[in-house]
C-alpha cells in the first residue's frame, strides 16, 4: 500500500503503467460539478522509475488497475477530521481507536469499523422488516386479482391470472443502503487482514438486499439504524467517490474536502451571523456587453435582501495574504454585487486575521480552527419502517 498525506510531496517508486494512470488523475473532472483534482502534480525524477507525487484535497483510499493500493492521509488531527466529515459526536466512530494512522489504522479502516460493528449490532437484533405490494404471475395466486398486473403481463386473457398481496420483507430502503455501504467497503484492501474479514463475514446478512442504483435517497429508516445509516451515507456520498473521468478502474472511497470544507464554512457563517441569509453557489454575471461571463461565489451574505458580503472558502495551507489571482477574483465578485467586504476561509490549527484593502472593497482572510457546530443538520429517524 502506498501512503501520502493531502498537499505534501514525497517520492515514490511506480511502474509505467501506474504512473499513466495517475497522471490522469491529475485534471480535475470532466463534467459540470468543477471537482479538483484527485493529485495535484506527478512529476518524473532523474532517477527511472521514480516521481514525485503530490495528492489533491481528497482523503481516503482508491485502487489502481494494478491492483496497488494507494492511501490518502489528512494534514489534520483525526477529530478535525471526524468534524469535518459531520462524525463529531458519533460514538460510532471513536469508541475505540484515537487516532487517524494509530496502531496502524487509517481513517477508512476507522469508517470501516465503525460500519462493521454497528452492522454486527443491527444483525444481531435483527434487521428491519416492512410490508411490500408484490405482484404473483404463477400459482400458487396469494392475496386478490389485480386487473393492472393482469392487463400488464397476460393483456387480459381469460385463462390467465394475476395477484397482489403484502409481503413481509428485509429487502427495504434502510437495509439497501447499509447494503450498497457494505458492498464498497467489501471491494477494499484493509491494513488489519482481521477488519477485512469481519467485513466479508457480512455478506450472506445481505446478500439477498438489492443494492441502491445511484445516490442514496434521503428516506431514513428506524431508529437503532441511526449510527449505522449515517455512516452509510457518508461512504455512498457524492463527495466520497472519485470524480467523473478521473480514469481510475479500481474501487474508492475518497473524500472531496473541498467540498466538504465548503458545507463547514456555510456553517461557521449561519453561526456567526444569525440574522444573515447565506447564500451559496450563487451566480454572478461579470459582463455586461460582449460575451456573457458568469461566475460563481461559494457564498453571498444578504440581509434585508441585498448582499453585504462575500465569502470563498479555501481548502489550503494558511496564507496571511491572498495571492494575486484571488485578489483579481474577490474584488471582480465585490464589485458586480456592490459590496465592500469580501473574505478568504481556511482550516488551520490556531485561528488567524488579516485584511487587505484595494480600493473601497476590504479582503479579509479568516485562520479558522475546526469544532463541532450545534446547529449541524442532523437526519431525524422516521417511523415508516419498525425498529
Amino acid at each position: 500500500m502506498l501512503q501520502l498525506v493531502e498537499y505534501r510531496t514525497q517520492p515514490v517508486e511506480l511502474t509505467a503503467i501506474e504512473a499513466a494512470e495517475l497522471a490522469r488523475m491529475t485534471v480535475g473532472s470532466q463534467d459540470r460539478d468543477g471537482r479538483p483534482r484527485v493529485i495535484e502534480r506527478l512529476t518524473p525524477t532523474a532517477t527511472p522509475g521514480s516521481y514525485d507525487i503530490q495528492p489533491g484535497p481528497y482523503v481516503g483510499r482508491f485502487q489502481l488497475s494494478s491492483g496497488r493500493v494507494i492511501e490518502v492521509a489528512g494534514r489534520f488531527p483525526f477529530q478535525d477530521l471526524a468534524t469535518l466529515l459531520g462524525l463529531g459526536h458519533s460514538t460510532a466512530l471513536l469508541h475505540d481507536a484515537a487516532a487517524a494512522g494509530g496502531a496502524g489504522r487509517s481513517l477508512v479502516d476507522l469508517i470501516a469499523l465503525a460500519f462493521v460493528r454497528e452492522a454486527e449490532r443491527i444483525c444481531g437484533q435483527g434487521l428491519a422488516k416492512a410490508y411490500q405490494r408484490r405482484a404473483f404471475t404463477r400459482p400458487p395466486y396469494p392475496g386478490v386479482p389485480s386487473a393492472t398486473v393482469h392487463l400488464k403481463v397476460h393483456a387480459g386473457r381469460p385463462d390467465r391470472l394475476a395477484t397482489a398481496a403484502n409481503r413481509l420483507t428485509t429487502d427495504i430502503p434502510a437495509n439497501q443502503l447499509v447494503a450498497t455501504a457494505h458492498r464498497r467497503l467489501n471491494a477494499l484492501v484493509y491494513l488489519d487482514e482481521r477488519l477485512g474479514a469481519r467485513v466479508r463475514a457480512l455478506d450472506p446478512v445481505f446478500r439477498g438486499i438489492t443494492s441502491l442504483p445511484g445516490r442514496p435517497p434521503p428516506s431514513p429508516g428506524p431508529v437503532r439504524y441511526r449510527d449505522i445509516e449515517q455512516l452509510a451515507r457518508l461512504i455512498l456520498d457524492h463527495h466520497s467517490t472519485l470524480p467523473t473521468g478521473a480514469g481510475v478502474t479500481g474501487v474508492s472511497v475518497l473524500f472531496d474536502m473541498s467540498r466538504i470544507w465548503e458545507d463547514y464554512v456555510g456553517r461557521w457563517l449561519r453561526r456567526r451571523s444569525p440574522g444573515v441569509t447565506v447564500t451559496a453557489q450563487q451566480s454572478i454575471p461579470l459582463t455586461d456587453t460582449g460575451g456573457k461571463r458568469t461566475g460563481i461565489a461559494d457564498f453571498v451574505l444578504h440581509q434585508d435582501g441585498s448582499p453585504i458580503a462575500v465569502y470563498d472558502a479555501k481548502y489550503r495551507p494558511w496564507q496571511s495574504w491572498p495571492s494575486t489571482d484571488e485578489i483579481y477574483q474577490l474584488f471582480t465578485y465585490a464589485q458586480r454585487l456592490g459590496v465592500h467586504t469580501a473574505a478568504l476561509v481556511y482550516p488551520a490549527a490556531e485561528s488567524h486575521h488579516t485584511t487587505t484593502t484595494v480600493g473601497p472593497v476590504t479582503i479579509e482572510c479568516w485562520a479558522v480552527q475546526v469544532e463541532e457546530i450545534a446547529e449541524r443538520q442532523r437526519i431525524r429517524p422516521s417511523p415508516t419502517f419498525g425498529a
